[in-house]
């Protein structure tokens, strides 16, 4: 049987049809028992109203849960500072997950957090989405934001940066330099990130007339390890000819660095370095990358996950956060440049 309305708090047509995916005349027709309306619609829209009365009087815990894929990975601890920020002067504690990158293990933190009450949850996922998280996300059983990689599920909440135009902007410079031959150093296959500063990247090679071929394109898995040994396997083999590095992250263009170093190879006087994320260790050592703002990141990801937990029904939101050129010691002109 549908509900009765006759009380307090009851959800509106509005709130209905968007938790059920049906028009707001559907809700209105079923509600006043149309004979025209299917059962299977009925029981959609009963169902829908259970879950509504099971949020208004589910015990507030307080608690907010974050899912990394790699906390080894300086950029993720440090998008934990803005939320942790946010989350304290909100009065939540924030619980933290390392997935290890692992799509079966995150459903298992998911499904973990999900037993325990958490509020919500910010997600940086590994890749796509797995059924269960897409099954989460739909169900609407806790509010979920998405954060630095897209999981490929339409209409969520997704806080990410400009990652295109900031890979875009790294091979613009190496170009400014008279830099030709430019190997790009990827991160995790498949991810919305890599694909983006790929696609950035390539752009910026055929705008001047360079295209990039498979051999110019090596992943290193966004691994301070993997960079090191990705350049170190090309210098050993003799096949390095390339003056200029552009790496999708900074623990990957610190990896190279080191390869490069051991080989008595100068940075940048014989080879320039471009990083992606601008981390402390970003700084120290000189790298000129392409800085995030990381802890706005994991601020606006916050903000948006306690204004979802206190209305389940506002518009869902993608947020661009612009990424900007850090200037520093690890580039110069192409050494083969006469001129």
């Amino acid at each position: 049987m549908i509900h009765n309305f006759a009380m307090d708090g009851k959800p509106t047509l509005k709130e209905l049809a968007a938790m059920t995916g049906f028009s707001v005349s559907t809700v209105s027709r079923a509600l006043s028992n149309a004979e025209k309306v299917k059962y299977s619609t009925k029981k959609r829209i009963d169902s829908a109203i259970d879950e509504y009365y099971g949020r208004k009087n589910r015990t507030l815990s307080g608690i907010i849960g974050l899912i990394v894929p790699d906390l080894a990975n300086q950029f993720f601890p440090l998008m934990l500072t803005g939320i942790d920020n946010v989350a304290s002067i909100s009065g939540y504690t924030l619980i933290l997950s390392n997935s290890d990158g692992s799509p079966e293990k995150e459903d298992k933190v998911l499904n973990k957090m999900i037993d325990i009450g958490v509020e919500g949850v910010i997600f940086v996922s590994s890749g796509n989405a797995t059924d269960f998280t897409r099954q989460v996300v739909s169900s609407g059983i806790v509010p979920v934001v998405f954060l630095d990689r897209h999981p490929c599920i339409d209409g969520i909440d997704f806080i990410t940066t400009g990652n295109y135009e900031g890979m875009y902007q790294a091979a613009r410079y190496l170009l400014t330099l008279k830099h030709r031959r430019i190997l790009y150093l990827g991160g995790k296959p498949g991810t919305s990130t890599e694909n983006e500063r790929l696609s950035g990247f390539k752009a910026a090679m055929e705008e001047a007339a360079l295209p990039v071929e498979e051999r110019d394109v090596l992943c290193a898995d966004f691994s301070f390890q993997k960079g090191y040994e990705v350049v170190r396997d090309l210098l050993c083999g003799n096949r390095f000819e390339y003056t200029a590095i552009a790496a999708a992250n900074d623990n990957m263009a610190l990896g190279a660095i080191k390869a490069l170093q051991e080989k008595r190879i100068s940075v940048p006087d014989q080879v320039s370095v471009i990083g992606y994320d601008d981390i402390p260790g970003a700084e120290f050592s000189g790298l000129t990358t392409i800085k995030q703002p990381f802890v706005e990141m994991g601020r606006r990801a916050t903000y948006q996950l306690l204004a979802t937990i206190k209305d389940p029904f506002i518009p869902k939101q993608t947020v661009i956060l612009p990424t900007t050129v850090v200037f520093r010691n690890s580039c110069a002109i192409a050494s083969d440049y006469t001129g």
